[in-house]
């Protein structure tokens, strides 16, 4: 082979060296004195070496072509079954050599009482080129002799037995140990060497990086993504100086599966050097938590106070103008009370329903009608005209929320904040193209100009539509009157 094998090594190579015929492993494992079985990813019993059959005192045909717990069936809920369960899964998803140093497992023929036997087993998972599990290769040695001396077999055997009880109990605490680090709803990893080799990770941090192989790999080469965002250097840091690096809320972007491009995570992590008797630091050790979601929602909650407050003034510049125009043309006080009060419910009835998605059926036509009946009333310079087309309830609340924003902005800068001005909303379907294609267009105010910069108005009109299914937004400041074309994915 072109290189040396490590501890991390997954496979026996080439993988053609090892043969199966009518259930009888051939090459070298076949003819080996020691008891190998073969099993498929499945736990399906693919063949056995001569040796094995006469470990376990049964012919090959019994046993193999069945799985593994069939042909040797043992209680769920037994140390048993656990301890040998959660070794091959281990292998099935780490694709790593995973030991046991002593398990109790019956054996025996189909419709006879089992025999209790003890085994020390060794499971190697065999990949394929293309980097598949193709094999696990189970390596079991018979212990029941040590366990089962007799007084005069003298104090040798007597203390391999005792030395073996205490790796039990070693092999026990071990397994607790995996269980509680396995089952930490933080990610951690440890890292070994100037490389930052994965020497462990836990099932959180698999989950975190799309469970991609790691153990055994540099940092640079498992994580290839991390390598220009800086984190590689943070590790080098750790490692050079001896010093912990905490981060909050770290931006990061990882790729969760094979294909995908990254996504975006927020983490709180810590890298925490790990030293040896002599003080001298030859790892690092990684632990933190994905705070993605709870980090998004304080996004979203900063979002909804800016549009909170955006909107409470757009509500008072509305009932100003409500006030303004209806004084303006009203002929005596009680006719203008009258009229302000019946205009002002209107605008109190719309603004909760823009807010919280309550408005009208999910139709261009209506959606349009519920929003600018108010502007209509008030001004009377505003045309509208367009057929019935349904659209999703969410493109119909986005849409509700632009047009009352740019209706907001004619009244006070545009079209409706003078008298010359006029408003035409005219809506279209493109059914080759399952559309609907709304413009909004003022002509006759105030020249308009290209703002400085971008308020929360005209981020608001940009990107309240859901941004799937073609909708889109293209607002334009022309000298002559804001234009805003609105496309909607109509709805299947």
């Amino acid at each position: 082979m072109d290189r040396p094998h490590t501890p991390t090594d997954a496979a026996f190579e080439p993988i053609d060296e090892i043969t199966i015929v009518d259930g009888r492993l051939g090459g070298l494992i076949g003819a080996a004195p020691n008891a190998y079985v073969l099993f498929q990813p499945d736990l399906t019993i693919a063949g056995c070496n001569d040796a094995y059959v006469a470990a376990v005192g049964r012919p090959r045909e019994t046993f193999v072509g069945l799985p593994l717990f069939e042909a040797f069936p043992a209680d769920p809920d037994s140390e048993s079954y656990r301890l040998l369960r959660k070794s091959l899964h281990r292998v099935q998803r780490a694709h790593e050599t995973d030991h046991i140093a002593f398990i109790p497992y019956a054996v025996g023929d189909p419709g006879t009482v089992p025999t209790m036997r003890y085994w020390s087993a060794t499971h190697v998972p065999i990949m394929s080129a293309d980097g598949r599990l193709r094999y696990i290769l189970q390596h079991t040695a018979d212990i029941t002799a040590l366990l089962t001396q007799t007084a005069d077999s003298g104090r040798a055997a007597i203390l391999e037995a005792g030395i073996l009880m205490r790796a039990n109990k070693v092999q026990a605490e071990i397994e607790r140990m995996r269980d509680l680090f396995d089952q930490s709803p933080g990610f951690i990893a440890i890292l070994r060497g100037p490389d930052h080799v994965f020497e462990i990770a836990n099932a959180a941090y698999n989950q975190l990086i799309g469970h991609r192989p790691l153990l055994g790999l540099p940092l640079r080469e498992a994580l290839p993504e991390v390598v220009e965002q800086g984190f590689v250097d943070l590790v080098d840091g750790v490692y050079r100086t001896g010093q912990p690096y905490i981060g909050r809320s770290a931006l990061v972007s990882l790729q969760l599966a094979p294909g995908l491009p990254p996504e975006e995570r927020y983490l709180d992590f810590a890298y925490q050097p790990l030293r040896d008797a002599a003080g001298a630091v030859h790892g690092v050790f990684v632990q933190g938590v994905d705070v993605t979601e709870q980090q998004r929602a304080e996004q979203r909650m900063a979002t909804i106070m800016r549009e909170s407050v955006h909107r409470i003034k757009n509500t008072l510049a509305m009932a100003q103008a409500v006030v303004s125009a209806t004084l303006r043309d009203a002929h005596d006080m009680v006719t203008a009370r009258r009229d302000i009060l019946a205009r002002l419910s209107v605008l109190s009835v719309t603004q909760p329903a823009l807010i919280e998605g309550h408005l009208a059926p999910a139709d261009v036509a209506l959606t349009v009608m519920a929003v600018m009946k108010l502007h209509v009333d008030l001004f009377g310079r505003i045309t509208m005209e367009g057929p019935s087309a349904e659209i999703a309830p969410a493109a119909a609340q986005g849409l509700a929320l632009i047009l009352h924003e740019l209706a907001t902005n004619a009244i006070k800068y545009g079209a409706l904040s003078c008298e010359t001005g006029t408003l035409s909303v005219t809506w279209h379907t493109i059914a080759a193209e399952n559309r609907v294609e709304l413009l909004w267009h003022e002509s006759g105010g105030p020249a308009v100009r290209q703002p400085d910069r971008k308020g929360f108005g005209t981020t608001l009109i940009e990107r309240a539509l859901p941004r799937t299914g073609g909708n889109r937004v293209d607002l334009y400041f022309a000298p002559a009157g804001v234009q805003c074309r609105i496309s909607l994915a109509l709805r299947a």
